[in-house]
């Protein structure tokens, strides 16, 4: 029964949101207020809809009931109470489900925003809204049903349907095959709702975008609405990036966190078009100007966003992180089309338009520097893409699917983000308007001596004779010190202004500017996440070898032992587990215990890498194999990853900006910064 009302819940959701799409057409071509007011409130209600249909298939994965086919196919009596819950997002029928649920919850806050000032828009912006989110409740209505139970009918055979066939009755199996062993993970929990959220967060933007582009309108009003939604998916898209790297890292045994597979890679496209769009909205919302670049690039972000989930779920890709081939290939192909082509041909039509208020003078400015990061970002955009899409072009061409390596990658993208990470170092540098030299200059003088004694530091001190490595770690260090510089003459300026109190001052520039002093934390994370990358791809050591028990092997003058190993079996698993204790100079500095975990039901196995790390350095060993026989001979794959931890701090970092960023301005720096902006714009 439970099932029954989890499915005529969706149903009646998709059913609400064709109306909507209808009732928005009929008011557009009437031009009949009341029909878009219609479909408006047809939108509020498809949330609480699927979020019954939601909690349906919860209480069902938590229940056990295994005669459903996708609680049959991702849950089993062993697995823990949080796994049966997030196996929700498991498999390809509740994970779309749980697609249009957090595409529903934007959708009713999108349309719980007080209309009056933009009635123009409103009916445009929810044609799009009903248009994606029908999409995806259709598949799940008619394509990939989660609610479909298993019948058994008297000649043996067997069916899956959601209602009961006539002549049939009800097979429960005793057990399920249980979630596939990689993803038995806290990473579960985690990963895939922060980059969900990341992907369905753009629908509203997107919709503004298009409603703008349909209406006529040249102003900034749409994006002034969007800013707050841009921001918080692009932070979820990132969580979500960095959370699936660490899930790499731990469980994978790669020995890193990036394996620039083509579907890691569609996560990355819409991460980097989102990142040059919030400098080109910054730069609107001050100048009016680049209104060309938001557009095209809140088009673009979410055309890449559902690219991605189309090569994801569609199985024209093999990768580890895709999910098998379905029936919805053909539809997600037709529906990315219509979308891509629908989004091109409105934007050519408006074009002309779309011309900005202001023209930015070419110079060391802000708005030059910011320009230059764009251009950067999308050439790292091209060649991401371009190795994505390799595979499916020579699969066409020579019926055999070829794909790009990492080496490509690093070739022709490495460059670049070195560029990346000196333009983050010198924006602050810059003033918004014209070329402020003098200022440069009486910032160098302090900044450049100090930042060239990072390299200094590390050349002596760590032995690193990398010109690479060196080079990057001093446009990390002297992009940290310009933003330290920068705060700390904010605030002494501060300091003077509140007569002495430090502690007063020191909060200061944040209190009077959060959006911009978010930023900076933001650019920040970035930067220390680059420390951590420059360690792993510049620094990284490792070494595979046969050890038996009692021999050892050094690596980077960390002394590694082949201790014992020995076998378990714990909840359907067959365990081995290596010990590897570690020494420096002959003195103890811990043990490492990797792992290799059978599951002979399914036929599979699965890595779990010793890892024990600091700030300074990861050191991480994989058991690759061992002798059944004898035990006592294994062979083992060992890493020293420096610097790696500063990719998580990072990403901290990168959070924390964001909250800044978003928190509440006081009224009367509301009101300054409006004036600001009218006598820019004048």
């Amino acid at each position: 029964m439970l099932s029954i009302v989890g499915f005529f819940t969706l149903a009646l959701a998709f059913l609400l949101a064709a109306y909507g799409l209808l009732a928005v057409i009929f008011g557009l071509v009437q031009k009949t207020p009341a029909w878009i007011e219609s479909a408006r409130l047809a939108l509020l209600m498809i949330f609480p809809l699927v979020t019954v249909s939601v909690a349906a298939l919860l209480i069902l994965l938590a229940g056990q009931r295994f005669e459903l086919a996708y609680v049959y196919s991702v849950t089993s009596l062993e697995m823990p109470l949080y796994l049966r819950l997030t196996a929700l997002w498991g498999g390809q029928s509740g994970s779309l489900l749980f697609w249009s649920w957090l595409m529903a919850g934007f959708s009713l806050f999108f349309a719980l925003h007080k209309w009056s000032r933009d009635a123009d828009l409103l009916p445009w912006a929810l044609l799009v809204v009903f248009f994606t989110l029908g999409f995806f409740l259709m598949i799940n209505v008619f394509f990939e049903i989660p609610f479909e139970r298993f019948w058994h009918f008297p000649d043996g055979s067997r069916v899956v349907s959601l209602l009961q066939p006539r002549g049939a009755w009800l097979l429960t199996p005793q057990d399920g095959q249980g979630l596939n062993p990689l993803l038995r993970h806290p990473g579960m929990i985690w990963h895939p709702p922060a980059l969900y959220l990341g992907f369905t967060g753009f629908i509203i933007p997107f919709a503004l975008a298009i409603s703008t582009l349909a209406a006529g309108r040249n102003d900034r009003r749409w994006l002034e609405i969007a800013r707050p939604w841009i921001l918080i998916g692009w932070v979820f898209l990132s969580l979500g990036l960095v959370l699936g790297m660490r899930w790499a890292y731990d469980i994978l045994g790669w020995g890193g966190y990036w394996g620039w597979d083509p579907v890691e890679i569609a996560a990355l496209l819409p991460w980097l078009s989102g990142t040059a769009l919030l400098h080109t909205n910054l730069l609107q919302a001050r100048r009016d100007g680049f209104k060309r670049w938001n557009v095209v690039l809140v088009l673009l972000t979410f055309v890449l966003v559902i690219f991605g989930t189309f090569i994801t779920r569609s199985g024209v890709i093999s990768s580890v992180h895709a999910f098998a081939g379905s029936e919805i290939g053909s539809p997600m192909f037709i529906f990315t089309a219509l979308l891509s082509l629908g989004s091109l041909g409105l934007l050519v039509y408006r074009w002309q338009d779309l011309q900005a208020g202001y023209e930015p003078a070419f110079g060391f400015n802000k708005e030059t520097l910011m320009l230059f990061t764009n251009l950067i970002l999308l050439s790292i955009l091209v060649i991401c893409f371009l190795g994505v899409i390799y595979p499916i072009i020579s699969e066409l061409i020579t019926d055999t699917q070829i794909t790009v390596g990492p080496a490509w990658y690093k070739r022709t993208a490495g460059p670049l983000f070195i560029l990346l990470v000196l333009l983050v170092g010198v924006c602050p540098l810059a003033v918004w308007s014209g070329t402020n030299l003098a200022r440069l200059s009486k910032r160098l003088r302090i900044v450049l001596p100090i930042s060239l004694l990072v390299p200094l530091f590390v050349w002596l001190a760590g032995g690193v004779r990398h010109g690479v490595v060196l080079v990057s770690l001093w446009l990390v260090g002297f992009s940290i010190l310009v933003m330290a510089a920068d705060y700390i003459q904010q605030v002494l300026v501060a300091l003077h202004k509140n007569q002495g109190n430090f502690w007063l001052a020191l909060g200061a520039p944040v209190r009077r500017n959060r959006r911009r002093y978010g930023g900076v934390l933001v650019h920040l994370g970035i930067i220390l996440m680059s420390i951590g990358i420059i360690g792993i791809e510049g620094l990284q050591q490792e070494t595979q070898v046969t050890l038996s028990v009692g021999e050892s092997v050094e690596l980077s003058g960390v002394t590694f032992r082949f201790e014992a190993l020995e076998h378990h079996e714990e909840e359907a698993r067959w365990i081995t587990e290596a010990v590897l204790s570690m020494s420096r100079a002959g003195e103890p500095v811990g043990a490492l215990y990797p792992q290799r975990e059978i599951y002979p039901n399914m036929g599979l196995a699965v890595t779990q890498p010793g890892l024990q790390g600091n700030l300074a350095v990861d050191l991480y060993a994989v058991l690759i194999d061992w002798r059944p026989i004898s035990q006592d001979e294994a062979t083992f794959r060992i890493f020293y990853n420096p610097l790696v931890s500063w990719l998580w701090v990072g990403s901290a970092m990168l959070t924390l900006g964001v909250v800044v960023a978003l928190m509440p301005e006081s009224a009367r720096r509301k009101l300054e910064r409006a004036a600001k902006s009218e006598v820019i714009s004048g």
